[in-house]
């Protein structure tokens, strides 16, 4: 992999998801500690990338942003 394609993987996992206003939208509804997904073509990319499991019914989880993703983003940067 180059040096740009981990930056942009590393800038996917730094980009938070917006949980709530995603929910506000109709994108997604929190079920318990999972999400359904309503619309998935209105689910930003990034989110898409951060999906970590699946179940039935369109029943997803998503991995949290971390700040070593972004201390990455910030060295390849430069």
């Amino acid at each position: 992999m180059t040096k740009e394609g981990v930056l942009e993987k590393a800038k996917v996992l730094a980009t938070p998801i917006d949980i709530e206003g995603l929910i506000n939208d109709g994108v997604i509804e929190k079920k318990g500690a999972w999400y359904k997904i309503l619309d998935m073509e209105r689910l930003p990319s990034h989110a898409k990338d951060k999906i970590t499991e699946f179940a039935s019914g369109g029943m997803v989880k998503f991995s949290k942003t971390t700040k070593s993703a972004q201390k990455l983003v910030d060295k390849l940067s430069k």
